[in-house]
């Protein structure tokens, strides 16, 4: 789409793409359209059965993007590229030193958003509950799940705005804005839930966003994103 008057319209349909997307996803963790029967516990296969069927959505998604943005969204699924330069924005706690880059700062906020999500996570979760630790499958699956999960979760609401955003010439602070929006929302009927969780879930929709345009790759937006699904699913499999 080369008619700069029309540039809204692919930003429009991505929007309405994700937005349909998100209370999808909550039905089909409910209800999820396939019925595997791979593990002994139940749990286990809800979530493989959940998880599998969110692939397959996220494999749409990646190519409607590719039909809107070509090369140049496609490239931001590389995860070679984990340095750049970082926009100080203090307001959400950046406020970057002139030799601090994505390398530095995006690994110490993998520990701290990590561990505050632990924090959260055992107010919300595990606080009276007893733990069992299943060593096999269940720490193996945990790690699984972790990663299907924060994959599936940075396509559709990163992924997606940052490569449209940036194909069709918008501020990067349009797509952070709307993966903020769309996966903070989310998250109030998800864990973590509530208005906390509608907080913690918008911040690191803003940051991830942030994160693939100024490395120009998905690294740390999967990384950090990863992290968090695996305090999150220890919590909710091994309780």
């Amino acid at each position: 789409m080369t008619n700069p008057n029309l540039r809204w319209i692919p930003l429009l349909a991505i929007t309405l793409i994700v937005t349909a997307l998100a209370p999808t996803l909550l039905w089909m963790r409910e209800s999820p359209l396939l019925a595997l029967a791979l593990f002994e516990r139940e749990s286990y296969n809800l979530e493989i059965s959940y998880q599998i069927t969110v692939l397959l959505l996220v494999l749409i998604v990646i190519a409607i993007v590719a039909v809107m943005t070509g090369k140049a969204g496609l490239s931001y699924l590389n995860l070679r590229n984990r340095d750049g330069r970082i926009c100080p924005e203090p307001w959400i706690g950046l406020k970057p030193s002139a030799s601090d880059t994505w390398n530095n700062v995006g690994r110490n906020m993998a520990i701290v958003i990590t561990s505050v999500t632990a924090v959260v996570i055992y107010f919300q979760v595990i606080r009276g509950e007893s733990i069992h630790v299943d060593l096999f499958p269940g720490l193996a699956l945990i790690v699984v799940f972790a990663l299907m999960n924060a994959f599936s979760e940075e396509i559709i609401f990163r992924f997606s705005f940052v490569a449209v955003v940036h194909r069709f010439g918008y501020s990067p602070y349009v797509g952070q804005g709307l993966a903020a929006a769309t996966f903070g929302i989310v998250h109030y009927f998800g864990t973590p839930g509530g208005i906390p969780g509608v907080l913690m879930a918008a911040y690191i929709g803003w940051l991830l966003a942030k994160s693939m345009f100024e490395t120009k790759g998905f690294f740390w937006a999967l990384t950090i994103h990863f992290l968090q699904d695996v305090v999150i699913f220890f919590a909710l499999l091994m309780k």
